[in-house]
Parts: structure tokens; C-alpha cells; sequence
């Protein structure tokens, strides 16, 4: 087994391990609501495809749905996309091969699991939650390649196209950073494997113009493209999970709540003006 296939082995073990052993710590009957927080994002990706060397940087927008179903453990759905681009440079000139922009969108279904509420406790007020998380979904792209200076054909020409929808395989870790009781800060990193080499469109290449127009001796690229995605969002609780804090953070939990609720307090306060008096006569 590669290291990815044993983290992947180890992540899904801990998973199973915690609902098993959290499972007597739920109140009640199922609630699609409870523990379930929603969470608009949006970041930076990184594509890394064939030939790629610069300019592989783009933007990112989603929202995630996530929803604890035992004291370290929740599943989780993201819905992702934007746009993509790279340029692909020929090695002994330094000039643009040919370069590439796609449109994507990225629907996953997974889960994540929270180390420190395994091994230290549940605390839903703790301020630093980190966490992995993995995934498994479809990516649809949408992209155009371009020729560029060093190619066979014109410079800034669409060279050709490819659509489609391909499996992929999402696995990352993030943080989340306890703001208020229904507010945090979510920071996250996202390594995703779509089951497709087109998304840069360039599955194959020819050497000279008159092999591509004819249709012959095409080299085959490395298959696969890989791309990174690094998000930042606000997370909103909808409603708290049935299950309890730890017994040892009882007093740490009043006690950030109450501060909290005591200084928005403050801040809401303000002095009632004085009533003007008006004399008839």
C-alpha cells in the first residue's frame, strides 16, 4: 500500500471507531438539523497538469454543509467551482507552448474527522478545531487551449476544446476558529484528483503543425491533472448537535459563553437620551 492508500485506510478506521464509540451520546431521535453548520467560501486554486509551469493560479467560490454525527466525526457536501488556468513553457526556449483556461465546478460528499475532540474531549467551544477531511464526487470542466508563441500554430489561436464530467477524489485538512456560539472561521486546503487528463485539455501533443492537422503521431501526457484549492469562510451553526461537552471543559464552556454574551451585551448598551421638555401656554 502507497502512503496515500494507508492515510486514507487510517482516516476511514478513526471514523468508524468514533461513531462507535460516540454513538451513546446522542438526545433523541434524528434532526437533519442538529450539529448541521453551512459555510460560504472562497479562495485560490493551483492546477497542476501536464506541462504547466506558470501562471497556474485562479479563483475559487463555494459553500459547504456540514453536520457532526458523533463527537469527532461529521459528513460533510461542498459544492465548489471557478476558474482555472496555466501555460504551458517549451523547455529550450523559454516561450509559451500553449496555454489553457477551464471553467469548473466540483460537487463532493464525504466526511471529517476532529483529532482533538477524539483524543481530549468533546469541547464545542474550543478555539482551534483542526481537522481532515475526504471525499469523493464529480467535476465538470468546461476548457479551451491556446496556441502560443512557441507552438506550430498562430500565436493566441483556440487550438481545441474539451467538455465533460469526471470522477474525483477530495482529500485535504483545515481549521476551524470558534468566534461566537453560531460563528467561526473556516481555513482549509483541498488536494483534489479528478479521473480525467482533458482538464487542461492536453491529453495529447504533436511535435510539428503538419502532424496535428493530419491527425498522427501523437505523444500521450502523463494521465490525470491534480490541482490544489485553498479556501477561507464564515461557518454558521444552525443548531447545536445532541452531544455534550466533556465534563472537564463544564466551567471553560460557561465561561467563554458567558463573556461572550456579557460583551456583546456591552457593546449593544448605550444611554437613553434625555426627553426634551416642551412648556404650553
Amino acid at each position: 500500500m502507497n502512503t496515500v492508500q494507508i492515510t486514507i485506510t487510517v482516516i476511514l478506521v478513526l471514523m468508524l471507531s468514533s461513531v462507535t464509540s460516540s454513538s451513546a451520546q446522542r438526545r433523541g431521535g434524528f434532526n437533519l438539523s442538529d450539529g448541521l453548520s453551512i459555510t460560504p467560501k472562497g479562495g485560490y486554486n493551483l492546477f497542476f497538469g501536464d506541462l504547466v509551469d506558470e501562471s497556474r493560479g485562479s479563483f475559487s467560490v463555494g459553500v459547504m454543509a456540514d453536520r457532526e454525527i458523533s463527537n469527532s466525526l461529521s459528513l460533510r457536501s461542498q459544492l465548489i467551482g471557478g476558474k482555472m488556468q496555466g501555460k504551458q513553457v517549451f523547455s529550450t526556449s523559454g516561450l509559451v507552448y500553449a496555454e489553457f483556461d477551464n471553467i469548473y465546478t466540483e460537487f463532493t460528499i464525504g466526511g471529517a474527522y476532529r483529532p482533538l475532540n477524539h483524543l481530549l474531549g468533546y469541547f464545542r467551544e474550543r478555539r482551534f478545531q483542526p481537522y481532515v477531511h475526504l471525499g469523493a464526487g464529480l467535476v465538470y470542466f468546461s476548457a479551451t487551449e491556446y496556441w502560443g508563441p512557441a507552438s506550430p500554430g498562430t500565436p493566441g489561436e483556440e487550438w481545441r476544446t474539451a467538455s465533460g464530467v469526471a470522477p474525483v477524489v477530495a482529500m485535504g485538512g483545515g481549521t476551524s476558529i470558534w468566534i461566537s456560539p453560531i460563528i467561526s472561521l473556516n481555513l482549509e486546503l483541498t488536494g483534489s484528483l479528478p479521473f480525467s487528463d482533458q482538464l487542461d485539455v492536453h491529453d495529447v501533443w504533436y511535435a510539428t503543425y503538419e502532424d496535428w492537422e493530419n491527425k498522427v503521431n501523437a505523444q500521450t501526457t502523463n494521465p490525470n491533472d491534480f490541482y490544489y484549492t485553498f479556501t477561507v469562510g464564515v461557518s454558521f451553526l444552525i443548531e447545536k448537535s445532541g452531544f455534550s461537552n466533556n465534563s472537564k471543559y463544564n466551567r471553560r464552556s460557561y465561561i467563554k459563553t458567558r463573556n461572550y454574551y456579557n460583551s456583546k451585551n456591552k457593546r449593544r448598551s448605550f444611554k437613553r437620551p434625555k426627553q426634551k421638555k416642551f412648556l404650553f401656554f
